[in-house]
């Protein structure tokens, strides 16, 4: 590691409340602030936003990876589950500001704030947008683009917008078949040994 590393590792250690070991900064800008636990050999890209408001906080799990220009901001609580990736261009907030019932300037109207839950394992595609008060289940995955806006149950594959709907799950025996023969193909033409 270089000099230069382990300088930029130490200066973006000291923003957080509580840091796991082993850490990866491949970043020469972080914005963290507020109440943010990171975990054990997470590892963050560069422009990653977290920033928790007043007693709100922000507790991110082990092995834990976020690409390039994460946004994650609370107001209640952000809960990022153990061997989660997320990736570039995520926008988690868990509120929002109160637009209903009222037409003074959006500014001048009060947040609502509701946590967010993302289970262990989960994936989230580049440019997805976790709403308020959404929980992912353990192993969920959500595809590019989508704006999730209800629960996501374990192992479940949603997409889409303006609101992201369920289409599959990890353990439907379509996808294992189809993912069989795609590795079988990959074997056929010499592409190593690889295990389904």
């Amino acid at each position: 590691m270089s000099i230069l590393t382990r300088w930029r590792h130490k200066r973006h250690e000291k923003r957080f409340k509580q840091i796991g070991a082993d850490c990866v900064f491949n970043a020469e800008h972080l914005e963290i602030k507020g109440n943010v636990e990171l975990g054990a050999r997470c590892t963050l890209a560069n422009n990653v936003l977290m920033r928790s408001h007043k007693r709100a906080k922000i507790v991110v799990g082990d092995d834990v990876n976020l690409a390039d220009h994460v946004m994650i901001a609370c107001n209640d609580s952000v809960e990022i589950g153990s061997n989660t990736e997320i990736e570039a261009y995520c926008v988690i907030r868990d509120m929002n500001h109160s637009f209903r019932g009222t037409d003074v300037h959006w500014r001048l109207t009060p947040h609502q704030a509701s946590p967010i839950r993302i289970g262990e394992n989960c994936f989230i595609g580049a440019h997805s947008y976790i709403m308020p008060g959404v929980s992912l289940g353990n192993g969920a995955v959500i595809l590019p683009r989508s704006i999730v806006t209800k629960d996501v149950a374990e192992n479940e594959i949603w997409a889409g917008a303006p609101s992201a709907q369920r289409i599959g799950h990890r353990t439907d025996e379509t996808m294992q078949s189809s993912l069989k023969r795609h590795l079988d193909l990959l074997s056929l033409y010499g592409f190593g040994e690889v295990e389904s």
